[in-house]
């Protein structure tokens, strides 16, 4: 949840991918009010090809202004799984 106040704006992200499947392994976000300052990034690691699709099992966001960071370990990963249209109405999406 953001912040009450804040405002999430960059101007403009550098990213670096791999050459052999083009998948983003760090991400650079700018400041807006100070484009030479990089306010978070992104590292996606643990890349495993999953149906066909690479995807980043461990991702840690850096966010540099208050030293502070978050991880993401992905412990299982489905791809084309069927979903019930019911999950997508107005009173299951409030709960």
């Amino acid at each position: 949840m953001r912040k009450p106040g804040s405002d999430v704006s960059y101007i403009q992200m550098i990213i670096w991918v791999r050459k052999d499947d083009f998948v983003p392994l760090v991400i650079d976000y700018y400041d807006e009010d100070a484009p030479e300052r990089v306010l978070k990034t992104l590292i996606q690691s643990d890349i495993e090809v999953i149906d066909g699709i690479p995807t980043a099992k461990k991702m840690v966001m850096q966010n540099l202004n208050d030293q502070t960071r978050t991880e993401m370990e992905l412990l299982e990963v489905k791809y084309d799984v069927e979903l019930d249209d019911r999950m997508f109405t107005e009173r299951n999406l409030r709960r």
